[in-house]
């Protein structure tokens, strides 16, 4: 069920056209549309009863069903161009946090910031807990960076949550990162 959950995410997030599937401006797909194309361009098998548990099961919450379970969508992480995250623009909590590897931050600390990639946005998380999740998905040394998030939305920085409480901005200029965390 892991490598299917992952493949969802590469065609919601990254590849819909691998299945097919039209997505709108914001991520959505019908379900219908979604389980067919799977089942049509994949070794995998998806039903309506398997995806319901997917996104139930799911530990980060990515997945999102519309009220009538016709639509699904991830709620970050796109890097398909058109696609615009459902943000709620609000003021951030004093810290937030963003999970990566010793190795990605020696490119964060040359570049200057913490740069959004192929994103939409930079992402961070206010349960620290979470933000190791992150860190230790990439199989590498993992460091967590404590974001003075407050600090940068009272200079100007604009700051959106997703739905299942990602925290979304366009870059993290070095001079935010407030302490770099190697353990829990």
């Amino acid at each position: 069920m892991n490598e299917l959950s992952k493949y969802l995410c590469l065609l919601l997030r990254h590849q819909p056209e691998k299945a097919e599937l039209d997505m709108d401006s914001h991520g959505w797909v019908s379900v219908e549309q979604l389980i067919n194309g799977v089942n049509k361009y994949s070794s995998y098998k998806l039903d309506r009863e398997l995806l319901e548990k997917i996104v139930f099961e799911d530990n980060k919450g990515r997945y999102r069903f519309d009220d009538k379970h016709d639509k699904i969508k991830c709620c970050q992480g796109h890097s398909v161009s058109w696609v615009e995250p459902e943000l709620n623009y609000c003021e951030p909590p004093e810290f937030l946090y963003h999970g990566t590897t010793t190795k990605a931050l020696e490119a964060i600390e040359e570049s200057g910031a913490i740069k959004k990639m192929k994103r939409h946005a930079v992402h961070m998380q206010a349960d620290i807990n979470k933000s190791w999740q992150s860190a230790e998905r990439w199989h590498k040394t993992p460091v967590v960076l404590e974001i003075a998030a407050s600090e940068m939305y009272k200079e100007g920085y604009k700051f959106g949550v997703t739905e299942n409480e990602v925290w979304c901005t366009e870059e993290v200029p070095v001079k935010y990162i407030c302490d770099r965390i190697y353990e829990k």
